[in-house]
């Protein structure tokens, strides 16, 4: 008897495990509260606050202005006469801003004769609170005068005038103002990172992890949607569970995870696996193809049921994002095609691509705009970006129109005119549109979509981020300038941080811009290094907590997107380490490495501030090495030992003189100094050292005092104690408590 009811009892734990009732960090809709198991457990729920969740899962969200809610959510297993609970805690999004609109701006649009007009189909609008955001424009006909034209209309819903003038041109000069490309990055199969440091152990703990993944675990969704047996594996869990509707994500995320490793490293292990996973993928779509109703080319985890509900405008969590799903499988196997020459990858690739534009070319732009304004429910992520990317390769026109059935104008309108309307918009769900403009500009050179890319740069960067390059609190942008308004313990979204500095990388190199690579060395190593679990189990933190005692957790099986692209951000340390023109070798980051690839040169980093670099044969390049901000531009060069004036220095850069010889050593000091950084509102201060924002080491709910640097003692590289409290690089901190922000004295 005892026996069984042990077994009852495990089988109640494992249905209270199995639960899944979506992405509780960010409710706006009722949630579907399940209340019985699939081994016949009953369950009952009980909320902390049923204001704002009922037991049903009915979700009433706090007005403006009270803020967003935690709610406690309990639920009571009973199985055989046991008894147990689980506990969630939900984040109740407060209701939007009302919009008291004060003022709509008026377009302008200047174009050759001849070319078609093509009004945006929103404003942008300034509301009473000094809020800029869009609402949807509707047009009247356009009046044409000769050379100038004008159209008027009005604001959805409103009866506030919009006024568009369209200037005709006779000819076209052909200058823009969109820069060249003045480099290209040297591929990660041409680098090694250097053994021993944060850099590379972060790297093979994910490898690591990557080797030691079932992947018929991974193929579990997709061998079920297929209809196929599922080779006895375990069902995948958190997000990529049964009941879940993003099922998929995680995999796609894995198979650029393996393609990124088998570049970084070379190791045929991942190679092997690689193969398998692609080769019984395309099993899965070709049982797809063998079903009625299923177009060419599909592949997922689910059925096209979603697909078909989200052309109805069906919300989360009925549904939940396909096509962001869709973009990381069709992402996960461009990486395998493109960095492990897996062709297998494409064979599946390119008719997928097929389907996306026979499955959306048929609907109405203003379908596609409703479905893409949806929150959750249209996020797709980064399928404008691998769209154009599919098209660079395989140049079929259809590919490139589809991807341009993803372009969102409520976001690309106001980014290419320069006017931040961030405010309450999903930050990860934007970021990865703009990687996407990048992408299109990057293979088709329109200058729009340059403007657009680097304006939403600017303004990420120089408004919206935290200390750590971090950006989103609960995953939304706020007002520009008032991140310390916002500094709890869902501040800076990993998943946030690996797309900017995704970006960041797209568009360096038409800039060659020291301080871009400031921005992506100090989110690379403040956050994305942070974000990393010190054990091989795969975890990643899904926010960044940056209160007072605040203490990271990692995902390790809740699957979430953090946790998908942790998969990826640990591989990608050596990605832009180095870049090279016709006549200097860049050294973008201060990395310990070793480049094979062209030139064959080795970095060292062996105190904070100290970068040697040596040849390891002839170079035929001089080299360029990046100065890091903080320095001021202040450095002591030495060749070989003996201090040289034989350089230059312009834009962040480093320019030496010549190429250096083989064994000769090129090192760079500069001294660093412990600094207090303001932050915008001067409501806080931050300490860092050298590229290290600094964390101390307290569980103190108060904030801190920060004292004066006099206080400070040096207890071991980067490391110091001031009034009986550490401080430590904030990657070290890992699961103690700790502040980031403090109070200036």
């Amino acid at each position: 008897m005892e026996n069984e009811k042990n077994t009852a009892q495990e089988i109640l734990q494992e249905e209270l495990a199995a639960i899944y009732i979506g992405n509780l960090n960010t409710v706006d809709e009722d949630l579907i509260l399940p209340e019985q198991g699939k081994k016949g457990c009953r369950f009952t729920w009980e909320s902390g606050e049923e204001r704002f969740i009922e037991p049903n899962g009915k979700v009433h969200r706090p007005l403006h202005g009270m803020g967003s809610r935690k709610v406690i959510l309990t639920v009571t297993g009973e199985y055989q006469g046991c008894t147990a609970q689980r506990r969630f805690e939900a984040n109740v999004l407060q209701q939007e801003k009302t919009m008291d609109i004060t003022g709509v701006r008026p377009v302008k649009i200047r174009l050759a004769c001849g070319c078609p007009v093509c009004l945006p189909s929103v404003a942008i609008v300034t509301c009473a609170d000094g809020r800029r955001t869009t609402r949807p424009a509707e047009w009247s006909e356009l009046v044409k005068n000769g050379a100038y034209s004008r159209a008027e209309g009005r604001v959805e819903g409103t009866e506030l005038p919009v006024e568009a003038e369209i200037f005709w041109e006779d000819s076209v000069s052909g200058e823009t103002s969109a820069p060249e490309k003045k480099l290209e990055y040297i591929a990660m199969n041409g680098v090694r990172l250097a053994e021993g440091t944060p850099y590379a152990e972060a790297q093979e703990r994910m490898v690591k992890f990557l080797l030691a993944q079932d992947d018929d675990q991974m193929l579990y969704n997709f061998r079920t949607a297929a209809g196929l047996s599922t080779q006895g594996a375990e069902p995948m869990t958190g997000w990529d569970a049964d009941e879940c509707k993003l099922k998929g994500h995680t995999t796609g995320h894995y198979l650029s995870g393996l393609a990124l490793a088998y570049a970084a490293t070379g190791d045929e292990r991942i190679l092997e696996k690689i193969n398998y996973m692609v080769s019984e993928l395309r099993i899965c779509q070709k049982a797809f193809e063998g079903k009625e109703s299923y177009r060419p080319g599909f592949l997922s985890a689910y059925s096209e049921e979603q697909f078909d509900l989200l052309e109805q405008y069906t919300k989360y969590p009925e549904i939940w994002a396909p096509y962001y799903t869709l973009d990381k499988i069709m992402s996960g196997l461009y990486d395998c095609l493109t960095l492990a020459s897996c062709h297998l990858a494409g064979e599946i690739l390119f008719p997928m691509a097929d389907w996306v534009y026979d499955r959306l070319s048929r609907l109405d732009q203003s379908v596609l705009n409703k479905m893409w304004s949806m929150y959750i429910a249209g996020e797709y992520g980064g399928m404008y970006g691998i769209m154009i990317k599919i098209y660079a390769l395989t140049k079929k026109p259809e590919h490139l129109k589809a991807a341009r059935l993803f372009l969102n104008e409520k976001l690309f309108y106001p980014m290419e005119e320069n006017c931040d309307t961030l405010e309450d918009m999903h930050a990860n769900q934007h970021i990865p549109q703009i990687i996407g403009a990048m992408d299109d500009f990057i293979v088709n050179g329109r200058e729009q979509d340059w403007k657009i890319s680097s304006n939403f740069w600017n303004i990420v960067t120089s408004g919206h981020t935290y200390c750590i390059g971090g950006v989103g609190e609960t995953e939304m942008f706020h007002r520009a300038g008032t991140t310390c308004d916002y500094l709890t313990d869902k501040a800076a979204e990993s998943c946030a941080s690996y797309n900017m500095i995704r970006l960041t990388g797209q568009i360096f190199p038409y800039t060659v811009d020291g301080a871009m690579m400031d921005y992506y060395e100090n989110t690379l190593s403040n956050h994305i290094l942070a974000s990393a679990s010190q054990t091989e189990d795969g975890g990643t933190t899904y926010f960044m907590p940056l209160g007072p005692g605040g203490k990271r957790f990692y995902d390790t099986d809740e699957n979430t997107c953090c946790h998908g692209t942790g998969m990826e951000s640990r591989i990608r340390y050596q990605g832009n380490i180095y870049a090279a023109d016709e006549k200097y070798l860049y050294v973008n980051l201060w990395i310990a490495s070793q480049l094979f690839s062209g030139e064959k040169v080795s970095i060292r980093t062996e105190e904070e501030g100290c970068l040697k670099l040596t040849a390891r044969e002839n170079m035929a390049k001089a080299p360029a090495i990046r100065i890091p901000g903080w320095a001021e531009g202040k450095v002591t060069v030495l060749v070989n030992g003996e201090e040289t004036k034989d350089f230059t220095i312009q834009n962040g850069y480093l320019y030496f003189a010549r190429p250096l010889k083989r064994k000769e050593t090129l090192e760079v000091r500069t001294v660093p100094e412990l600094r207090v950084l303001a932050t915008p509102d001067e409501k806080f201060v931050n300490l860092a050292y050298g590229s290290h924002i600094l964390a101390a080491l307290s569980d103190q709910q108060e904030w801190i005092t920060l004292p004066a640097l006099d206080a400070f003692r040096q207890t071991g590289s980067s490391h110091f104690e001031a009034n009986g409290i550490r401080y430590v690089p904030l990657p070290e901190a890992d699961l103690q408590a700790c502040h980031v922000y403090f109070h200036k004295k």
